[in-house]
């Protein structure tokens, strides 16, 4: 079941998740080339032209998490040896060998983010333009500036003994309030980052010209993202919005925090607990999770076959899929790029954990097992997903409607390697 669900997960991710980027993000590409004259203002391209002329850039740390992702396959790579040398059954050898190296990958991974955190910087970037997209824009005025004076209002507001300043512990109160982070509970240390934006002297307390400069610049951003030439699936819902030219600026977020030596060992330990108690939870919920899903299956008369590949996969991610689509719609470079990032980076975590539990199973009660169909279409669908980001960052529209029928030809794939032909 784990093997199945995994399966059925990783080919959602990449082709549901990933080609809604493409599509729900898409914009000219000429904006982002000064090579290419862009369109004239009023004419609408037609939808054979914008297959080609629309799309997404992306940056090349995003390359780097779809080279990441393609690590993780060399272990599915070893467990589909016996196909290839046409053994019947995978030998305990193959299983330590498989079950050494995944895990190899998935504390290495951890242990290479503690040193190199970018990865963990690109998903601080992601939450905050989500968060200032989605929660802020409200402070600007009608014509598309920051509305200061209502920006001034809320710092006074916050600053509850009217002493011109706004402590950390106040301002934490309105980031906890208008929930910062969209997925999952929000973090102290994302939250002292947060706040560490507005404190430019240090000094434990937030001015309001420091609150002002800020937040300003934060939706003078997310402003600059919405564009009158962008494209989306769903533009007759809704009128297209004009956007406003401004000049590049610098990140807003520093690409380190330090941390002392107790604070980063607590932060550490903390984690591997959380870590430890959902392996606990897992196992305590394994068996009854498979007797009713079975049950279901039988009850409503629906394919066993689709449970594990479609239904439970659908349920984890369906929310990860429109969390994509709100943040690709942001129609920038940026987005896109920390979008698919997450993508990549969180089939990577899965692979290898979800495989490193089930070797792990395998191995100490000695079973018989034979999941090389699945481990066939995690190879193909991940292997030419991986490879594809790993080597451009110019993605058209037509990419995104391409990835959109690798999902139907992967089930496919995966039901007549089980159903018809019984590889499982």
């Amino acid at each position: 079941m784990g093997m199945n669900v995994l399966a059925g997960s990783a080919v959602l991710s990449l082709t549901l998740i990933w080609p809604s980027v493409i599509a729900f993000g898409s914009y000219d590409l000429a904006e982002d080339d000064d090579t290419i004259l862009p369109q004239i203002t009023g004419e609408e391209p037609s939808f054979i032209k914008k297959l080609t002329a629309y799309g997404v850039t992306t940056d090349s740390e995003t390359s780097y998490t779809a080279r990441i992702m393609l690590v993780s396959m060399i272990p599915f790579l070893i467990l589909q040896l016996p196909k290839i040398i046409n053994v019947t059954t995978v030998t305990r050898e193959i299983v330590l060998l498989t079950l050494i190296l995944t895990s190899a990958f998935f504390i290495g991974y951890a242990v290479y983010q503690m040193f190199q955190p970018w990865i963990q910087n690109r998903r601080f970037d992601y939450i905050r333009q989500k968060f200032v997209k989605n929660k802020l824009l409200k402070l600007l005025s009608t014509n598309g500036k920051a509305n200061v004076q209502l920006i001034k209002d809320l710092h006074k507001k916050l600053d509850k003994n009217h002493d011109g300043k706004v402590t950390h512990a106040e301002l934490k109160t309105l980031v906890l309030g208008i929930q910062l982070q969209a997925e999952g509970e929000l973090s102290d240390d994302l939250v002292e980052r947060i706040i560490d934006q507005f404190d430019f002297s240090g000094d434990k307390c937030i001015q309001e010209d420091e609150f002002v400069r800020i937040l300003t610049k934060w939706l003078q951003e997310a402003r600059r993202s919405l564009s009158k030439n962008d494209y989306n699936p769903l533009s007759f819902f809704k009128k297209s919005q004009e956007g406003v030219d401004e000049e590049q600026q610098q990140p807003l977020i520093p690409k380190n925090k330090n941390l002392n030596d107790e604070g980063l060992v607590w932060e550490y330990l903390k984690a591997l607990a959380l870590v430890l108690f959902g392996t606990l939870v897992t196992a305590l919920v394994a068996l009854p999770l498979i007797m009713n899903v079975s049950g279901f299956a039988t009850d409503a008369n629906i394919p066993s076959f689709l449970i594990p590949y479609v239904i439970i996969p659908c349920a984890i991610n369906i929310p990860r899929l429109l969390s994509t689509i709100n943040s690709a719609s942001q129609k920038t470079q940026r987005a896109a790029s920390l979008t698919l990032s997450q993508i990549y980076s969180g089939v990577f975590m899965s692979n290898m954990s979800s495989l490193t539990t089930f070797l792990l199973t395998v191995y100490i009660r000695d079973l018989p097992w034979d999941v090389s169909a699945e481990v066939l279409v995690v190879l193909i669908i991940c292997g030419v997903m991986g490879v594809f980001t790993s080597t451009r960052i110019v993605f058209p529209l037509w990419t995104g409607y391409t990835g959109y029928l690798l999902y139907p030809i992967s089930l496919l794939m995966l039901y007549l390697l089980t159903a018809v032909w019984g590889w499982s």
